[in-house]
């Protein structure tokens, strides 16, 4: 017995060994797999953030190189559309009013997006232009007396209705310069009136940026001559002087009264080779009709509402 239990000793250690060498194995095999699940969990969580990172940026980044292209077609497209609209639309004396044909109403006229304004105009006796309906500005101030009568310091002297001093012409050209074009409205037809606007047109270079416009055919007439290219607007009264205006060459636009404005005016004044116009319109439904009868333009005192009219029905 004792002699089978010592013999058997040795068997049993070698046994355990293996036994202490395969726990031993398992341990590190478990370490092992803990620790790669540990990396797996952790660092691969981080990698798979930092992978997707990009293609989540690259939506915004597409959106980003967009976005330039997109609001720099909205204002170029925006500006297109009011400029049309604006071209459609005359200023009556900037914006009519008790202070018409001052400074206030044509910034007035301006600031709504107008782009053509209209100015009466009359000479003093030192052959400066002011803007002003009529010879005698009774009206205008207040005060009996004639434009073409007074010299300059007189008329500097007198105040509008609306507190304002008289425009000289130059004053208007001097502050809007060449960003809009100005219907010139000659009051009368004498030689200094027709030579004085002459003058002032090619002293500051505007004869692309002015339309002479007057209800008196001798006042347009000799413009011909010296501004072939310049568009003559004529201003009639009724349906004599619209005839008459139809065989005129030298007139390019004919404006009528709105009650005049009739489908078949228009298209007389198109098989003549003119455009046609009418004045003064400013209620919504006098514009629209405007508007739906196709006229290339028209005089108006509120030239806001014209435009955002002109922005909502004109189809060109």
């Amino acid at each position: 017995m004792n002699e089978s239990s010592n013999n058997n000793r040795p068997g049993r250690r070698r046994r355990r060994a293996r036994r202490r060498k395969l726990l031993t194995i398992i341990v590190l095999l478990l370490l092992c797999v803990l620790s790669a699940v540990y990396i797996l969990v952790h660092f691969g969580k981080h990698d798979s953030n930092t992978a997707q990172e990009p293609a989540a940026e690259t939506p915004a980044a597409e959106e980003t190189a967009e976005t330039p292209e997109e609001t720099a077609e909205t204002p170029e497209k925006d500006t297109e559309a009011a400029e049309r609209a604006a071209s459609h639309v005359y200023s009556h004396r900037g914006s009519a009013g008790e202070d018409e044909l001052t400074m206030a109403a044509y910034d007035r006229a301006v600031e709504a997006g107008s782009k053509y304004i209209e100015a009466d105009i009359v000479v003093s006796e030192n052959g400066t232009i002011y803007l002003s309906h009529d010879d005698n500005v009774i009206d205008m101030t207040g005060v009996n007396g004639y434009i073409s009568g007074m010299v300059d310091s007189q008329i500097d002297g007198l105040k509008t209705k609306s507190g304002s001093n008289i425009v000289k012409l130059k004053e208007l050209f001097d502050k809007y310069g060449d960003s809009v074009t100005y219907l010139v409205d000659i009051k009368y037809t004498s030689y200094r009136n027709i030579e004085a606007f002459t003058d002032i047109v090619k002293e500051y270079g505007f004869e692309n940026n002015v339309i002479a416009t007057s209800s008196y055919f001798d006042a347009l007439r000799p413009l011909e001559d010296t501004f072939p290219d310049m568009p003559k607007l004529y201003v009639c009264s009724d349906q004599g002087t619209f005839a008459l205006a139809l065989d005129h060459d030298y007139v390019d636009i004919i404006s009528v009264p709105k009650d005049l404005m009739t489908s078949d005016n228009l298209k007389a004044a198109r098989d003549h080779g003119k455009k046609f116009s009418a004045w003064t319109l400013n209620t919504e439904k006098e514009i629209t009709d405007a508007i739906a009868l196709g006229v290339d333009a028209y005089f108006t005192d509120d030239s806001g509402l014209a435009i955002r009219l002109e922005e909502e029905y004109r189809t060109e």
